[in-house]
């Protein structure tokens, strides 16, 4: 009898890549998502998708939605893989399987932009200089130009880069006060069990749709490669995790991410035996030549971000060589299925006036709850 893996999040395209390298690897794959467009549900690779209640706005009915579902479908491993993961570890007590997720208070010091910073401070490990801003005073004395964003937040949404004066809004926050660092941004993505890095990849950022990457190839960095390894150990962590560095003068992360990121686009099929336990002696890591892309992203926002000959150059090349992580050969149904989500997420936009990344979050997102 095969195992079953229930994936949550199922809009996403990491949970649809998820799916298919669970899927080539023999395991049963099931999906939950309470968004009517979703990725997964017209994958090939994918048994059966369940529908749930919203996790941020039912939490209750959500997390009895996955109990229902893990004893239905006899779930051996719960994956989640976007931002329901808080919702879901807050649920996990119901759930009877295992849980590739750390418990609620972990994973909220983690998602925490000022918590996160003051646990890897106390590790020491580098970290840029910092500031919680809960009101208008404690912005006197930091040094400009500085990045104020929310504590909780996601997709670099809401970030200002403040050079002189800035008045809070009442209501708002909390917030970070963070030294404007200049260098390369770097994205990680690892698996960790129990303190050890058992898979990791990392990849620069270059072409993105509204901060969020949507172009990978995987860059050699023993410095960052070299924090992750020391956090994870010293947190002893188990799970997905995946950090933002600024490679300058100094290696410093701006957060951290407990979740899937885009960084499982460049691992190979292995990675879903790693999920599963089985653990390779060293790092699964991506392979020589590794390259994926969001192709409908990349032909929209990548090349709308365009400035330049040489940046159109670049563009093309990344175009022509790396892999789409949506169209794939014998499964066509999410590239239609694409289509969907982006025009439930412009229909949200209109109403919200959100951007449309913040949109493809809307009941899902965690905020410190």
């Amino acid at each position: 009898m095969s195992v079953t893996v229930l994936i949550t999040g199922g809009r996403a395209p990491v949970a649809l890549d998820l799916a298919r390298k669970f899927a080539r690897s023999g395991v049963r794959v099931v999906v939950a998502e309470s968004s009517r467009a979703q990725l997964c549900a017209r994958s090939a690779a994918v048994a059966v998708s369940h529908r749930v209640p919203p996790p941020n706005r039912a939490p209750e009915a959500f997390a009895d939605a996955l109990a229902d579902i893990v004893k239905l479908e006899g779930v051996r491993l719960v994956v989640p893989t976007c931002e329901e993961i808080f919702w879901v570890a807050r649920g996990r007590k119901r759930l009877h399987c295992e849980v590739l997720a750390e418990p609620l208070g972990t994973l909220r010091a983690l998602h925490s932009k000022w918590e996160f910073v003051q646990l890897a401070k106390g590790f020491g490990l580098p970290v840029p200089e910092t500031v919680l801003v809960t009101s208008q005073d404690a912005l006197v004395g930091v040094q400009r130009p500085f990045v104020l964003k929310p504590v909780f937040s996601r997709f670099g949404t809401k970030v200002q880069v403040v050079r002189g004066n800035i008045a809070l809004r009442a209501g708002e926050g909390p917030w970070v006060a963070q030294e404007l660092l200049g260098g390369e941004q770097i994205c990680t993505y690892s698996v960790a069990v129990k303190g050890r890095v058992v898979a990791h990849a990392a990849y620069a950022v270059e072409f993105t749709a509204s901060g969020a990457c949507v172009s990978f190839e995987p860059v050699e960095h023993a410095e960052v490669d070299g924090w992750v390894t020391r956090f994870v150990e010293r947190a002893g962590f188990s799970g997905q995790i995946a950090f933002d560095f600024m490679a300058g003068d100094r290696v410093v992360p701006m957060e951290c991410n407990p979740r899937a990121t885009s960084g499982v686009h460049l691992l190979g099929d292995e990675l879903a035996g790693v999920l599963l336990g089985d653990l390779p002696d060293e790092p699964l890591r991506p392979a020589p030549g590794a390259r994926a892309m969001i192709g409908l992203a990349m032909l929209g926002f990548g090349l709308a971000g365009v400035r330049s000959w040489p940046e159109l150059r670049r563009w093309a090349s990344v175009v022509s060589s790396a892999d789409d992580v949506i169209a794939v050969k014998g499964d066509r149904g999410p590239f239609a299925a694409q289509f969907g989500v982006l025009w439930e997420n412009w229909i949200r936009s209109l109403w919200t006036r959100r951007s449309l990344i913040e949109c493809s979050t809307y009941d899902i997102e965690w905020n410190g709850q």
